[in-house]
């Protein structure tokens, strides 16, 4: 680069100084990358909770793709865990998800209720 002796070695100084800056700055990425990525890759094993999280699971499943009346629903709310009685079930889908949210929809089959996600 210099021609001067003394000249290359500051160049040469300077040049080894900037690639140990680098490889601490590549190192501090990867590292904020490892981080950042592993708690993006992780899956949320049960991101529900209570009976909405529930019925919102078995919606989240395609449980309630096809017509379903409050017994089977009840019966498999009971299969993932979510123990809440007839009662509190039906509740919850009249109110919460078929008025307020408006996810579901309910078709009268035999004068049975029977709950649908709304398409």
């Amino acid at each position: 680069m210099i021609e001067e002796n003394g000249g290359e070695r500051i160049i040469d100084g300077k040049i080894k100084a900037l690639e140990k800056k680098i490889q601490d700055h590549e190192r501090r990425i990867s590292e904020l990358e490892r981080a950042v990525f592993i708690r993006k890759a992780k899956p949320r094993v049960q991101d529900f909770k209570g009976l909405s999280g529930g019925i919102g699971c078995l919606i989240s499943k395609g449980f309630l793709n096809s017509p379903r009346s409050v017994k089977e629903i009840h019966a498999e709310l009971g299969k993932e865990g979510y123990h809440y009685s007839v009662q509190a079930v039906d509740k919850i889908l009249r109110v919460d998800f078929m008025a307020k949210r408006k996810i579901l929809t309910r078709i009268k089959e035999n004068n049975i209720w029977r709950y649908v996600v709304r398409k």
